[in-house]
């Protein structure tokens, strides 16, 4: 454990138990979602596996998986509000944690009993909602100048640990959903985690740089006017993350059910099909220090800037080109063809790079163009952006159970539909920033350096 805190000693002390308790919580989330799917079809939907119901019963688990992520990010809003204006970050994410880890319980003990478990699922989106923002702006928060160029680093070790809780949560819980314990102990799991989580969090609150509410007000000297340009320029920005959520989600659900009808045998390993989303979380841990210390400063060498604008729009285009892939592959199962789990797992490939464009960058973007007094709300916003991606795909599975519009997208026609609709949304997305002249720093100073000219 020494050694591990060793790490941090570049950074301000708070920082490695923001880092543990960001990881393990992450653990306790990954690693529920990772067989939500599964066992929604299995224990309510289709218990029986009958043949001529696992359509509909597929439609009906991907959307209510997408409807709880987005229920997630939705209530963030809320828990960023209650950050900012009300009980500050510490106090937000210590009691709201505390409804987390109740929720898991109630996974754990009522996994047959279809009120309590969705009562479960609400007590975890409030818990999670509430602390999702407000750890991440903790990072920033620890340091004296905001211009530190150690907040991108440690937001880089950051999203490391956020993908070390999910890889190996997401390995491990399928196989105990398996045992003879089966979903009790497969949810129980992850419930400890998150009590691992908060009493983590709460130790080191000696160590933490505490701001509450009315001490950012008092500090923050900035008109309305420039507020709020300072935040329209960063919404437009996020105007076009929901897209790449509504497809990037779906690595958790269609993904895997995808995966079920390929050839699981791959390395000399019989995988489960849930254990496949571990190899994101992986790529994850491989590549944030590829991109970070290799890949970005050599396009810089050779004269290509690397900005946050620009992250965000070749994570676009790269999703983009995961889904064409998928497609293919959906297109091959619907042919008959038994493909070899290899080929989704190339897909994941690009999937990775994409969230490394875009969901790390917006993180750090979030928390470095937003006033001081809203820093929570602007990263809940950034959040927000995966309840919209969710809530349309959440919406296209319920049309399809329906036999509305949407039921004629079916196989690899539903992949293809969002093949289309990223397309235009990366084309839209060069449009705005070019007619919005939005620049690739918007800070509080530019902004008003506008104003006046």
């Amino acid at each position: 454990m020494a050694g591990i805190f060793e790490r941090f000693k570049n950074f301000p002390k708070a920082a490695p138990y923001i880092v543990v308790t960001e990881t393990a919580e992450r653990f306790s989330f990954y690693g529920m979602k990772a067989i939500l799917s599964t066992f929604l079809i299995a224990q309510f939907f289709n218990p029986t596996n009958n043949p001529a119901l696992q359509e509909t019963a597929e439609a009906h688990s991907n959307e209510v998986t997408h409807l709880f992520v987005a229920l997630v990010y939705l209530l963030s809003i809320a828990g960023g509000i209650l950050a900012d204006y009300f009980l500050g970050r510490y106090r937000t994410i210590l009691f709201l944690s505390i409804v987390y880890c109740i929720g898991h319980a109630f996974l754990a003990m009522f996994d047959t009993n279809y009120q309590l478990f969705y009562a479960g699922l609400l007590l975890i989106a409030i818990g999670a909602g509430g602390v999702k923002p407000n750890v991440s702006v903790m990072v920033g928060d620890q340091f004296e100048n905001e211009s530190d160029a150690n907040i991108a680093k440690l937001y880089d070790i950051f999203y490391f640990g956020i993908n070390v809780g999910a890889f190996f949560s997401m390995l491990i819980t399928p196989v105990l959903k398996n045992s003879r314990y089966g979903a009790p102990l497969a949810f129980g799991v992850p419930g400890i985690l998150m009590f691992l989580a908060l009493v983590t969090f709460y130790f080191g609150k000696s160590k933490y740089k505490i701001k509450l509410p009315k001490h950012t007000r008092k500090t923050e000297k900035i008109s309305f006017k420039e507020q709020f340009m300072s935040v329209w320029k960063v919404l437009v920005v996020f105007s076009f993350i929901p897209i790449f959520w509504a497809l990037y989600d779906q690595n958790g659900s269609e993904f895997v059910l995808q995966a079920g009808k390929m050839d699981l045998h791959f390395m000399g390993v019989d995988w489960l099909q849930e254990q496949i989303q571990v190899v994101n979380a992986l790529l994850i841990l491989i590549l944030i220090p590829v991109f970070s210390f290799g890949i970005y400063p050599l396009l810089e060498k050779i004269g290509i800037r690397v900005t946050a604008l620009r992250k965000i729009g070749w994570g676009l285009i790269v999703l983009t080109l995961t889904f064409v892939l998928v497609a293919w592959i959906q297109t091959q199962i619907d042919h008959g063809v038994t493909l070899n789990i290899g080929w989704q797992l190339l897909a994941y490939v690009l999937l990775t790079v994409a969230e490394i464009f875009v969901s790390i960058t917006g993180l750090e973007y979030a928390f470095s163009q937003a006033p001081k007094s809203m820093k929570s709300t602007i990263m809940a916003l950034f959040f927000f952006t995966v309840f919209l991606g969710n809530i349309l795909v959440s919406y296209i599975n319920n049309n399809t159970q329906a036999g509305g519009f949407f039921s004629h997208y079916k196989g690899a026609d539903y992949f293809w539909l969002f093949t289309g609709i990223m397309a235009v949304n990366a084309l839209l997305y060069y449009v705005a920033i070019w007619a919005f002249n939005i620049r690739d720093t918007v800070t509080v100073d530019s902004v008003r350096d506008e104003l006046h000219q």
